[in-house]
């Protein structure tokens, strides 16, 4: 017997036009907001649809924010229990995030930026560097076909090495 808000894995694969299958591996994974083993509609729409929520800051700690429960639940005058399911998707997205942080799948936005500006400023540096480098040879050679591969040798050379040093740098 289906409750309000709830209902069978194959109902909400038929509500979502999806494999039952695939509905279950969600369920399986923890995806899914399960009360028993029924799906909770509202909150498992807004985890798989990942809906814009209003945010609103978390008293006791000020860089951590909660979807407010209007925009999770559907509705304005949302229940003890809606309020509830929106609180649990919420600590679940943040110990994913958590999680993935830790085992180094995700990391921070500024790392990235950093490690970028540096690999950037080294192709930058032993780029510009190349002509001064390379002038005297060239200016010795008198064939095209000689100079071209001058310059493909050295760019060859200057990108494998470039190739190492991030690969070095990553682990």
């Amino acid at each position: 017997m289906e409750q309000p808000g709830l209902m069978t894995q194959a109902a909400y694969a038929r509500r979502r036009d999806v494999n039952r299958s695939h509905i279950s591996r969600l369920a399986k994974r923890g995806i899914l907001v399960m009360r028993g083993k029924l799906v909770d509609v509202a909150a498992s729409d807004a985890v798989l649809d990942d809906k814009p929520v209003d945010f609103e800051t978390h008293e006791t700690s000020p860089s951590v924010t909660r979807p407010a429960v209007e925009s999770v639940a559907g509705a304005s005058g949302a229940s003890f229990a809606q309020a509830r399911t929106a609180e649990m998707v919420f600590r679940a997205r943040l110990k994913k995030l958590e999680f993935e942080t830790r085992t180094g799948k995700l990391i921070g936005a500024d790392e990235v930026k950093v490690k970028w500006f540096t690999i950037a400023r080294t192709i930058r540096d032993k780029l510009l560097a190349m002509p001064a480098k390379l002038a005297p040879q060239l200016a010795a050679l008198g064939d095209t076909k000689d100079i071209r591969d001058l310059l493909d040798a050295e760019m060859t050379a200057i990108l494998r090495g470039l190739q190492e040093e991030i690969r070095y740098q990553r682990h």
